[in-house]
Order: C-alpha cells, then sequence, then structure tokens
C-alpha cells in the first residue's frame, strides 16, 4: 500500500470517528432542546396566563444577550461566514482581500453560544412566541462542532496555533447538518443542509461523508431516546399527467412569491421597530407588546392560541383541509412580530406551518388533493425562503413519506426560483441569476 493511500485512509477514518462521536452529542443536546421546548409549551397551554408574559420574555432575551455578548446574537451568520471563509480557502487561498478577511473574521465560536441559544428558545416558547426551534438548533450543532474541533486541536495539535478554515468548515457543516437531521428525523435532508445552507453556490464534497455520518448518528440517537419529532399525515397519491404538471408549475410559482412575501414582511417588520434606537430595551418592549395584542385579538376572534409557539397543529388541519381563511396570515403576522422582539428559535417550522395552510387553501382551485397541495406549499415555501431546493426536495421525501418524487422535485425547483434573492440567512452566497421571475 503506498504512503499516499494509507494516509487518506488514516484521513478519512479519523472524520468518521470524530464525527459519529459529534453526532451523538448533536443527537443528545438536540433532543433535549426538543423536550424542552415540548416542555415549555405544556406548561403555557396549561397556564395560558403566561402569554401576558410576552413583553416580559422579550426584556429578558435581550438582558441575556447584553450581558453576556451582545455578538451572539449575530451567531447565525457569524457560523455561515465561518464556513464560507473555508470554501474561499480552498479556491483562492492566496488572494489578498480573503486574508484580510479570514484575519478579520477568524473568531471562534464561543462556548458560551449553545446553553444561551438553549436557555432563550425555552423562553420564547414558554411565554408564547411564534418561533420555531430549528434555527437555534442549527447554531448549537454548528457551536457544538467548533468547540469540539477546537478540544481535539488543543489536546493533540498544540505546535499549530489555530484550527485551519478547511478543516474548522467541515465541523462547522457537520454539526450543523447533524442538528437539522435530528430536528425533523430526517438525514439525508440533514446532510444536504449542512453542505449547503451558508453557500448553495459551492458544495462542500469534503464535509459529505463526516456530515452524513453525523446527520445519522444524531437521528439515531433522537430515535434511542424516544423524542417526538413532527409527523404529518400521509399524502394522498395521485395521477401525475400534463394538466396536472402545468397546474403544479403555476402552484410552485405561486409559493415561491408567497416566500418572497413572507422575507419581505420579516424584514419590513424588523426595520420598522430598528427605527426606535433610544433604547434595545424600549425598542423590543413596544415590539412585543404588539405581539401581545395581536395574540390577544387572535384568541378573541378564534378561540384558541393555535397561532402562538410552534403551531404544529396547523399543518395536520391543512392536510385535512380544515384551513381557515387567515390562517397563514396571522401566521405570518406573530411570526414577523416574533422576530422583530428580538426572541429566537428559527423560521423553518412557521414557514412550514404558512406554506401548509397556503397550499390547503390554493387546493380549491385545483384538482390536486388537498393533503398533497398542503405539502407542496410547506416544501415550496421552505425552497424559495432557504435557496435550497435540493434540501427541500429531500426532506419532503423523508418528512412526508412522499412516492411521486418528481412532482415535489418541480414544485421545489420551481419556488426556488421565483422567491427571488431575499432569503433568511442573511450571510449566505447565492448563485448567480436565483430570480427566474
Amino acid at each position: 500500500m503506498s504512503p499516499l493511500l494509507r494516509k487518506n485512509q488514516s484521513h478519512t477514518f479519523l472524520w468518521l470517528l470524530r464525527s459519529l462521536l459529534l453526532g451523538l452529542i448533536v443527537g443528545a443536546v438536540i433532543s433535549a432542546l426538543t423536550l424542552a421546548v415540548e416542555g415549555a409549551t405544556a406548561i403555557r397551554e396549561k397556564h395560558q396566563f403566561l402569554l401576558f408574559f410576552i413583553p416580559v420574555g422579550a426584556a429578558l432575551t435581550t438582558f441575556l444577550y447584553t450581558k453576556i455578548g451582545p455578538y451572539l446574537k449575530d451567531a447565525g451568520n457569524q457560523v455561515i461566514q465561518m464556513i464560507n471563509l473555508g470554501i474561499i480557502d480552498i479556491a483562492h487561498p492566496s488572494a489578498i482581500g480573503f486574508k484580510q478577511d479570514a484575519q478579520s473574521n477568524y473568531s471562534k465560536i464561543s462556548t458560551k453560544m449553545a446553553p444561551l441559544l438553549f436557555l432563550n428558545t425555552f423562553i420564547t416558547h414558554l411565554v408564547g412566541a411564534s418561533g420555531g426551534k430549528e434555527g437555534v438548533g442549527v447554531q448549537i450543532g454548528a457551536s457544538l462542532g467548533s468547540n469540539l474541533g477546537r478540544l481535539e486541536h488543543f489536546l493533540f495539535s498544540r505546535k499549530n496555533p489555530s484550527l485551519d478554515l478547511k478543516q474548522q468548515g467541515i465541523w462547522l457543516i457537520s454539526g450543523a447538518g447533524a442538528a437539522f437531521g435530528a430536528l425533523f428525523n430526517a438525514p439525508v435532508a440533514g446532510t444536504l443542509f449542512g453542505m449547503q445552507f451558508s453557500s448553495p453556490r459551492e458544495n462542500r464534497t469534503d464535509a459529505l461523508l463526516p456530515c452524513l455520518v453525523s446527520s445519522l448518528s444524531a437521528c439515531l440517537i433522537t430515535q434511542a431516546l424516544d423524542v417526538h419529532v413532527f409527523h404529518p399525515l400521509a399524502v394522498e397519491a395521485f395521477p401525475l399527467d400534463l394538466q396536472t404538471i402545468l397546474t403544479l408549475s403555476c402552484m410552485a410559482i405561486v409559493f415561491g412569491l408567497f416566500s418572497r412575501i413572507f422575507c419581505l414582511v420579516v424584514n419590513w417588520t424588523k426595520q420598522l421597530f430598528s427605527n426606535i434606537k433610544k433604547s434595545p430595551l424600549l425598542r423590543v418592549a413596544i415590539a412585543s407588546l404588539c405581539l401581545l395584542v395581536a395574540s390577544l385579538l387572535i384568541y378573541w376572534v378564534t378561540g384558541a392560541f393555535t397561532y402562538n409557539g410552534l403551531s404544529i397543529d396547523l399543518i395536520i388541519q391543512a392536510q385535512l383541509g380544515e384551513t381557515s381563511l387567515a390562517a397563514p396570515f396571522l401566521k405570518l403576522l406573530l411570526t414577523a412580530l416574533t422576530l422583530a422582539s428580538g426572541f429566537v428559535g428559527g423560521e423553518v417550522i412557521p414557514l412550514l406551518v404558512i406554506g401548509a395552510t397556503s397550499g390547503s387553501l390554493l387546493a380549491t382551485f385545483t384538482t390536486i388533493p388537498v393533503s398533497a397541495m398542503a405539502m407542496f406549499g410547506a416544501i415550496g415555501m421552505l425552497s424559495g425562503s432557504t435557496k435550497l431546493p435540493l434540501a427541500c426536495f429531500v426532506l419532503g421525501l423523508e418528512l412526508f413519506g412522499y412516492a411521486n418524487p418528481l412532482s415535489l422535485f418541480l414544485v421545489a425547483s420551481l419556488s426556488y426560483g421565483a422567491s427571488g434573492k431575499l432569503g433568511i440567512y442573511e450571510k449566505q452566497i447565492l448563485p448567480e441569476g436565483v430570480d427566474w421571475v
């Protein structure tokens, strides 16, 4: 055996061990996060007066960031930038601009990130803000990957001053992919998400095997711990002919435009409240009071707090064709106000909810089964907002157990093309010509 082959085998074996260990740790932490969110939701549903503490929760979240580390509020963008520096390092390691960026961004992922995000997500769901958990989960997974990589480097590579960008990127990609996979019990989608979410323009294929092993092992841990993950209803099959393809194409473009509206509304709402520059606490106080008032008005009209928290039940209702006409708009309103109030959690689950309810309503104008349209709406809006059509396509297959990949792939692709350049990941590097419409 040649020395080069032996070296490659040793390198692969080491990454298998690293990614396996990382996946086990991330799987356990994501399981704890899922249980914490479920616990907070159960407490709030039992004691509905906690909704009146939305302004207190927003103020506490802001206070914790201010005292522990204001830079941690931009944790998601920091993770994306560090992964993208690794991509540039591989492609143009001698570029002067890259060297300057590398020095200015060679900051470490703080060990404070994971526990602070965990606590703030618990607060979000305890008081009933309309957030998710996957955004925080991905950041926690990336943080664990970064810290585990630094620990290994400290123990075994003390002669080198710092972990190189390429290896650091693999740790971050594997941690993020493992978290996403564990949150939805979707290991393949988790792998693709980890490899692509920072830069859909480039694929870090060097991270494929580590990310797959981490994602798969994290999913196995959540399954072994019997942690509840979202299981939507089975999607009704239907024949795919030319007329149906044309109908689906039109619907996919609509979902892409809806995702564009979602991103615009969220950004506009954040900017509206950011104009209150006198005090961060005053800004979140006003935004969270608006969130509380909107929640109470929705309760007065609907008789339930269904739109607060994760709102997973709305997806089930959408698949059954029981969606109210106002459902997607009410969820969008509460989600935008939640993000403007400084609460953390994520946008993926709200996007799935808004997309599913929109698809369910649009099903009345087509011959496509309502359960399928709800799924297409959920995956279409997610594809458009994340700019990750391949990962969302696979998530649809794994999450909904869908047996017709062509129609789902068509929806994910066209929704992505119609969504424009604005997405939920601010520092994401997008391909040229992303906007087809």
